[in-house]
């Protein structure tokens, strides 16, 4: 009797142990599957503008005159210069002959996230309640602005072209010309707009009839004009109010009205 009890443990000994060596074989074998195989992905290291020039000299000549390419910092571990500095390190960009979206080069025009590791203040007015839809991926900061060029301020006293030419590039039926034109659009857009974003509707610097009140005011206010509008500032904004419905500009009254 004590023999076969002796048996059976020997065999139940056995049996764990054989059970234990296939576990610890697949388990050899899971991790042999889940580790990478051959070498590790190379990282991309910095190349240099003059690297880049090498394809890309149109883009090249254009940045010379840039507000970005004074941005040139020496010193000893500071290789993110020029190009790389918005579009990553380019060496495997490089080796493999270049093409877009290759080697991981970063596109600033898909992905707004390089402009805002310099620009936070920008990318805090696009959070605010009225702003233009960058965060929400449907037009980038390309589409204003030529980051290689010198139009990086299209609707600054910088500009080279029409100080609203690129609020003009969607917003056609603002351009004109008109009949009666509103004189504050020769000041630009941004006279009246936060072109980022603002906490008020349409984008406005100021709310209510204040926008208007910052240039139509007069010692006698509340007259504006040649007429009292005592009554008509309390209806609502210049423009919402039912009176000067055209505020960038008529070709039907010379109030500003449609």
């Amino acid at each position: 009797m004590r023999g076969s009890r002796r048996g059976l443990m020997k065999q139940a000994g056995w049996g764990i142990a054989f059970v234990a060596v296939c576990l610890l074989g697949a388990t050899s074998v899971w991790a042999d599957e889940g580790e990478p195989q051959g070498e590790e992905s190379e990282e991309a290291t910095f190349v240099g503008t003059e690297t880049c020039a090498m394809c890309h000299d149109k883009e090249h000549q254009e940045f010379k005159l840039s507000t970005h390419a004074r941005i040139n910092v020496k010193g000893e571990g500071l290789e993110r210069q020029g190009c790389e500095m918005c579009h990553g390190p380019g060496s495997l960009h490089v080796a493999a002959g270049g093409g877009k979206g290759v080697g991981g080069i970063v596109n600033p025009r898909k992905d707004p996230s390089t402009c805002f590791e310099c620009h936070l203040d920008k990318k805090m007015e696009f959070k605010l309640s009225f702003h233009h839809p960058v965060l929400e991926g449907k037009m980038s900061c390309a589409d204003c602005h030529s980051p290689h060029g010198t139009e990086v301020r299209p609707w600054s006293a910088t500009t080279l072209q029409d100080i609203n030419e690129a609020c003009y590039k969607c917003h056609k039926e603002q351009r004109g010309p008109f009949v009666w034109e509103h004189e504050a659009l020769r000041e630009g857009c941004t006279t009246c707009h936060k072109v980022h974003g603002s906490m008020h509707a349409k984008m406005l610097i100021a709310r209510d009839s204040t926008l208007c009140l910052r240039c139509h005011t007069q010692v006698n206010f509340p007259t504006i004009g040649k007429r009292s509008h005592t009554a008509n500032l309390a209806q609502g904004t210049c423009f919402s109010a039912g009176c000067h419905t055209a505020p960038h500009g008529s070709n039907f009254d010379d109030h500003l009205r449609y």
